[in-house]
């Protein structure tokens, strides 16, 4: 049938420029395992949609799909909605059901509460949001829906719950982390209502350490609500620049002018049918990045602006290296606290610590009241500053050192949290150095947010990061009365997952010298049911017959030299999926 298909195809365009860049795509898909199932042209621009030979969803039993996408903004929103008409309706349902994944009270009429708070909320500001994005965002969201309702005039995908499922997100955080309800009666509402699922890990390894290799390994764990399981893929983007640069008309938004000027650079996309952004996603430059959760006070529900899977699409989109991603983040308007992991192939990388673009505020005036004496004043951060904070975010690089003059603090945090919460959280007496925990499997020994934690990598060839800010100055962020009781007791996790993978990380480096692809890969696995730590995802959910585990979101594996990526999604029995996202485009599109 594929065959067929396929081949009647290319009776028509055969002789055309169309049918001759369909016939290099299908051998590129077909190179990586892929069968081409379907195409689409508007435009005379082209949609394809591929079929995994060989990976297979377990619950469905359904091939793993991919996507190639190529045009304007518009175009390529359109192409999409044509063919993937199904899937997006699908994600329609996420974003009904994403907001439950925030709730953590257990008291009914508590829920119902927030729910209807968070509903509101989310449904004002992203109003509010869109106006704000600039036309290479808005213009493919609704090429989009008008491809669905071309596909099927009775589509359940609606423009409003696709903006939701493209800024939501975001909303939901920005007034989470901050506590900043929008003037909202809060009366009995308390930060412990609020359960954020923060389960993310990421690393680079490079140079020796990687065999002369460049890795990136990521696993963005977040709520599938039920579908996100069965419709995540690879979305292959060539995209096309208008005479602005950015594929829209200039309009007067402080996004349109950042990107102003920049030529887009063809990308493989991480995400589901629907979504304009990136879970993680590699360009052709070899340049990478992938977000990870952060709560900080840093929030503007007020300015949300570009944050999380929209900022991790564009950085990929129109950076040229992972210097040109950070400093493109860094211009671009922000709102909400996130961390980013950005990479190339020339063995650069960083973790930005970033939240709202304000003015360098005074770090001091966001920790608790209760806490603040106990912690470096602004003198001491402004004589121990060793980066720059550049509106709203601060660049960890794989060469930062961090100032060690900040541990020195923490005893007497620890004092103090345990006197005031009649604790006994301890530190061990190696807790500060290089492969050692603060939690042992298991533990509680995090006094809340009150405490710095240390960097553990030690070589400019490795980073690592899980869910918390390390930089110092960010720090002060999480210490926010509000925002470290909606962490609550994840504080211990998080940080047990940082230093739980840095050790794995440093322990196959003492064992083998060096670390490869395949050794990439266990390592983002350390948490998965079959390995060391079998049951760490016992409560996730089930496939229909009960059987096997659902991963709650993807994990990936970029070879960022090579420009391969691998990744991991819909159920853990289920194999990896892998594209090579050169294959696909003309030698002068790179």
């Amino acid at each position: 049938m594929r065959h067929r298909l396929f081949k009647g195809v290319f009776r028509l365009y055969r002789s055309t420029e169309l049918g001759k860049r369909l016939i290099h795509l299908a051998k590129a898909f077909s190179n990586d395992g892929f069968d081409v199932t379907r195409t689409v042209v508007y435009n005379r621009r082209l949609g394809i949609t591929a079929e995994s030979r060989t990976v297979v969803n377990y619950d469905t039993g359904r091939p793993k799909k991919a996507y190639y996408v190529e045009g304007t903004p518009y175009e390529t929103g359109y192409l999409m909605g044509k063919m993937a008409e199904d899937e997006i309706a699908r994600m329609m349902d996420y974003t009904d059901r994403v907001v439950f994944s925030f709730i953590g009270s257990k008291v009914l009429e508590k829920i119902k509460l927030v729910q209807s708070i968070l509903i509101k909320i989310l449904h004002e500001l992203s109003r509010k949001i869109w106006k704000q994005l600039p036309p290479a965002i808005t213009e493919e969201i609704q090429g989009i829906y008008d491809g669905c309702r071309s596909r099927n005039s009775k589509t359940r995908v609606d423009m409003q719950r696709l903006i939701v499922l493209n800024t939501g997100i975001d909303i939901l955080c920005s007034v989470i982390y901050s506590g900043k309800f929008l003037k909202r009666s809060l009366e009995g509402i308390e930060p412990e209502d609020f359960d954020i699922p923060m389960m993310c890990n990421a690393f680079t390894v490079s140079g020796k350490s990687a065999g002369d290799g460049c890795w990136f390994g990521r696993d963005f764990m977040f709520p599938s609500a039920g579908v996100f399981q069965d419709t995540c893929a690879y979305i292959l983007y060539s995209p096309e620049d208008t005479s602005d640069g950015h594929g829209g008309g200039l309009e007067k938004d402080p996004v349109s002018g950042v990107l102003a000027g920049r030529r887009s650079i063809p990308f493989v996309n991480i995400a589901a049918p629907g979504m304009v952004g990136s879970i993680a996603a590699m360009n052709l430059k070899g340049v990478a990045l992938g977000v990870n959760m952060s709560p900080g006070a840093n929030s503007d529900p007020e300015n949300i602006g570009i944050n999380s899977l929209l900022m991790t699409r564009l950085c990929v989109q129109y950076g040229k290296s992972a210097e040109d991603a950070a400093s493109l983040m860094a211009e671009l308007p922000k709102g909400v606290s996130w961390l980013y992991v950005i990479a190339d192939g020339s063995e650069r990388s960083c973790i930005a610590e970033a939240g709202a673009s304000w003015p360098e505020p005074d770090f001091t005036q966001y920790a608790d009241e209760d806490f603040r004496s106990l912690l470096p004043d602004i003198e001491f951060i402004k004589s121990h500053a060793a980066i720059p904070y550049r509106n709203g975010v601060m660049f960890r690089w794989n060469d930062y050192e961090y100032p060690a003059d900040y541990l020195t603090f923490n005893h007497r945090l620890w004092d103090h949290y345990n006197m005031k919460k009649k604790t006994a959280k301890v530190i061990y007496p190696d807790a500060f150095e290089k492969t050692a925990y603060i939690n042992k499997a298991g533990d509680q020994n995090c006094p809340s947010t009150f405490y710095f934690p240390p960097q553990r990598e030690d070589s400019d060839e490795l980073l690592v990061a899980s869910n918390h800010y390390v930089i110092p100055e960010m720090r002060y962020f999480a210490m926010h009365w509000w925002t470290q009781r909606v962490i609550g007791k994840r504080t211990d996790d998080i940080q047990w997952r940082y230093d739980e993978l840095n050790r794995q990380i440093n322990d196959k480096l003492a064992e083998k010298g060096s670390i490869s692809f395949g050794d990439s890969k266990e390592l983002i696995s350390f948490l998965e049911p079959y390995g060391k730590f079998k049951d760490y995802y016992a409560d996730n959910p089930r496939s229909s017959d009960g059987k096997e585990i659902r991963i709650e979101g993807c994990l990936s594996v970029f070879d960022l030299k090579n420009k391969v990526v691998e990744s991991h999604y819909g159920y853990y029995c289920d194999k990896w999926v892998k594209i090579s996202p050169v294959g696909y485009f003309r030698t002068g599109d790179i």
